[in-house]
């Protein structure tokens, strides 16, 4: 999942520490996959999202499930009594975009490279615990990374990110039991402002 960010103006300065769950989720397999499902499917209970993918650990899906609530990236919109147990069916915020929104609106690079630290963060955390686990198999394992630089406008990079996600979005939903899940995590750097010199 990608959120495309827009500019504006005004700036609340608790907007790091609100958006900072959502930038978790986004590097959170678990979590992005518990997004990614709802947005595809509208509301949904936890038992409807195991039918999806039951290879989510049911216990790690009610942790994630709680934590999404209590940072206000899901919401419950209905509860349906089932025997003794009290189904919930969740749903995205519809503030999620918004807040999303009023992040770039204030303009503060500070904020800016406090979320990008915690979206790294993210990442670095899932390679620590790959590098350290048993029976790591660099050649086959499917994970890797690599930087290239281009030359484009913003209108440009944001064509290169349409074609990729329309590339990406048909393996977002695991269709064999052979896919195992990865993130795949896309960085364009600032602009480097001597770029358009010649050496």
């Amino acid at each position: 999942m990608m959120i495309t960010l827009y500019t504006g103006e005004h700036y609340h300065p608790d907007m790091a520490m609100e958006l900072e769950p959502v930038m978790e989720c986004l590097g959170n397999p678990l979590k992005a996959r518990v997004m990614i499902m709802i947005k595809e499917h509208g509301p949904l209970t936890a038992k409807q999202m195991l039918s999806y993918d039951s290879k989510i650990p049911q216990a790690s899906l009610y942790r994630a499930l709680k934590s999404m609530e209590e940072h206000s990236i899901l919401v419950t919109v209905a509860e349906t009594k089932v025997r003794a147990v009290v189904e919930k069916s969740y749903a995205l915020n519809d503030d999620l975009r918004g807040r999303v929104d009023q992040m770039v609106r204030n303009n503060d690079g500070e904020v800016y490279f406090k979320l990008f630290m915690g979206f790294a963060f993210n990442l670095m955390r899932t390679f620590e615990n790959y590098s350290k686990r048993e029976g790591v198999d660099l050649k086959n394992d499917g994970s890797g990374f690599f930087a290239v630089p281009v030359y484009a406008t913003k209108e440009e990079l944001e064509d290169m990110y349409n074609r990729i996600l329309e590339i990406i979005r048909p393996v977002q939903t695991r269709t064999s039991a052979d896919q195992e899940l990865h993130t795949l995590a896309f960085v364009a750097t600032p602009p480097e402002k001597n770029a358009n010199k010649e050496e």
